[in-house]
Order: C-alpha cells, then sequence, then structure tokens
C-alpha cells in the first residue's frame, strides 16, 4: 500500500555563519513533518537571496524615548520586526553609540571635509539637546 507523506517547504540558513557578517548561503527544499528533507535541496547563494528579499522593503530608523535607535522594516508586520531585533545587537543602538562610533579616526580620515562633517554633527546635536529640554520643559520633568 502506497505511503502519503505531507511535505511543507522549508527556507534557511545553512551552517554556522558569522552571525555579523550573515550566512555563507541559503537552502531551500521540501521537508517531512520531523523536519527531515525530501528530494533535493538547492542552495542559494547570499547576494542573490538578499538581493530578492531586501529589494522591496524600505528600512527605517526611530528613536525611542531614551534616546535607542530602531531599525524596522516599513510595512512589514511584527514578526520581521522582530527578527530584525533578533538578529543583531546593532539593530537597537544607543545614540551615544552610534556618535562615538561616527567619530572613529579612522572613519574620519575618510572624510573629504570631516570639519564640516563633525560641525554639522555637533549643530545637530546641540538642536536635539534644546528639543529635549524644551519637552522637559513641557512634562514639568526637567531637572
Amino acid at each position: 500500500m502506497a505511503r502519503t507523506v505531507a511535505l511543507k517547504t522549508f527556507f534557511r540558513a545553512e551552517g554556522g555563519g558569522d552571525a555579523s557578517v550573515g550566512p555563507e548561503r541559503y537552502v531551500a527544499g521540501f521537508e517531512d513533518e520531523d523536519g527531515q528533507p525530501w528530494g533535493a535541496a538547492v542552495p542559494l547563494e547570499p547576494d542573490e537571496v538578499e538581493a530578492a528579499v531586501f529589494s522591496n522593503v524600505a528600512f527605517s530608523i526611530s528613536m525611542e524615548a531614551n534616546g535607542t535607535l530602531r531599525i524596522e522594516a516599513e510595512g512589514r508586520g511584527d514578526a520581521a520586526n522582530e527578527a530584525i531585533v533578533a538578529s543583531s545587537a546593532l539593530a537597537r543602538l544607543p545614540l551615544d553609540t552610534a556618535v562615538r562610533s561616527a567619530l572613529d579616526t579612522d572613519l574620519l580620515a575618510m572624510e573629504d571635509d570631516a570639519v564640516r562633517e563633525l560641525r554639522a554633527l555637533h549643530s545637530r546635536l546641540e538642536t536635539a539637546i534644546q528639543m529635549v529640554g524644551e519637552a522637559l520643559g513641557r512634562s514639568g520633568k526637567r531637572g
């Protein structure tokens, strides 16, 4: 008598690549209810997969009131944004850490006009501090 097996598709990163770089490749195919692959699994190069996945996704950076920057996928569900947060500590980054990184001497050396860029950063930070001060004043929580 013929046996019937219910198969479902799978798509996942293959191997334990460096989390900061991403997987060395992805693999797709069919598996049974126990997670055992059936038939041929198709290896896919990261550049091809990531270009297809990210080509229609808009990302934004928002900031929580405590100064933590957060990367979000626009127009995607909670699962996509939870996956972003779970993927890397860099998905949520304190503002001062981002500033410290921008002030790295090697990065500044690559700027055509580092002094102009630093002045622009300084001006933006002063404006931001003023806006936070005004918000604190409105809420009566200054001090």
